[in-house]
């Protein structure tokens, strides 16, 4: 059984873990979501927590506005840790879209994941759909706009997009958008590219190629069934 999570720096013996906890905060629809769930299943040696999926937006919607403001999406991944935890050893990841943020916005919370070590940012410009894009095709399509990839993205598998069916590529869709990466110390990815695959490789070398291999022939497939 997978012990409780520590609460602070120097965690408790009774505290101590043997898995890694991302937490990830996705600011997109349904699909990012969906896809990163699937993680929880890869191995025993990952823990995944969508934000969303742990933090009430009401408890937000009074003091803000807009969920556009950086600082709802801070609040939140704060609320998050003041309930759930995160240790030193836990990594925080912000799934952005370029076209839902202003670059100011997008700066404001790198420069907040700049200040902390295991807080991390990665944006697909314009879209998430880039990043699943590169799960089939090692190049983008001429028109890159959300609405062209979203419809691209629907006809790369029969039967439309389905994350059963591009989570077996991700070794692929690691190493096509981090070719199609051209400055990949910046933060802020050109048009047509995506820094998704930062997250994709931080929590592949976390569950290992073995354990990535076994959930795909196991798991995944009674989790297609249900």
């Amino acid at each position: 059984m997978r012990k409780k999570r520590g609460y602070q720096r120097d965690t408790p013996l009774k505290l101590v873990r043997d898995y890694k906890l991302f937490a990830i905060a996705c600011e997109g629809g349904k699909r990012e979501p969906e896809y990163f769930r699937l993680f929880e299943y890869m191995s025993r040696k990952v823990t995944v927590d969508i934000i969303e999926d742990k933090i009430n937006e009401q408890e937000l919607k009074d003091k803000y506005e807009t969920k556009s403001a950086p600082k709802w999406v801070l609040d939140r991944a704060v609320k998050y840790i003041e309930k759930e935890g995160l240790t030193d050893e836990d990594d925080l990841w912000f799934v952005m879209d370029k076209d839902r943020w202003t670059n100011e916005q997008l700066q404001t919370i790198a420069d907040y994941c700049n200040d902390y070590p295991n807080w991390h940012i990665v944006i697909s410009n314009p879209c998430f759909e880039v990043w699943l894009y590169f799960h089939k095709k090692s190049e983008l399509l001429e028109n890159i706009s959300p609405k062209a990839l979203k419809n691209a993205i629907s006809k790369l598998e029969k039967g439309g997009y389905n994350p059963y069916t591009f989570i077996p590529d991700l070794p692929k869709a690691i190493h096509n958008a981090k070719k199609a990466n051209i400055d990949k110390k910046h933060f802020m990815p050109n048009t047509g590219e995506t820094k998704v695959y930062q997250l994709g490789e931080a929590l592949i070398e976390v569950i290992g190629k073995n354990d990535f291999e076994t959930f795909l022939k196991t798991k995944l497939v009674e989790l297609s069934k249900k």
